[in-house]
């Protein structure tokens, strides 16, 4: 048995050793660990290799960095530039809850990612 912590550590540096950023490994290895918590294994960390063997096969830009393209008071859209979607939710949650506490509500979208896998 291994900790979460350890866990993630894990598939964090498997996930650089094939060619993620820093930002776009950690942001993703959080999540997949995040799914095998809440009982996703399917969604979890089992998913690592086959992520690794898209950054090796380029169907994933593993030094994306998500921004925000269009915006509204209450709205936004993020282009994750054809990297894992984790980096670009993430973003999008921060930005739908800043327009949130301004506006009431918000409503964020991503776009551009690869699999976009358990979202919680």
């Amino acid at each position: 048995m291994i900790s979460l912590a350890e866990l993630e550590t894990l598939a964090t540096a498997a996930l650089r050793a094939a060619g993620a950023s820093e930002a776009q490994a950690r942001s993703t290895a959080r999540a997949l660990v995040a799914a095998d918590v809440q009982g996703l294994a399917s969604h979890g960390v089992s998913r690592v290799a086959m992520y690794a063997s898209h950054l090796r096969a380029g169907r994933v830009d593993g030094q994306a960095v998500p921004r925000v393209v269009a915006q509204r008071p209450a709205a936004v859209l993020v282009d994750a530039c054809d990297g894992f979607a984790f980096p670009a939710c993430e973003l999008a949650v921060q930005e739908a809850l800043t327009r949130a506490r301004s506006q009431g509500l918000a409503l964020a979208g991503v776009g551009n990612s690869h699999h976009f896998g358990a979202v919680a």
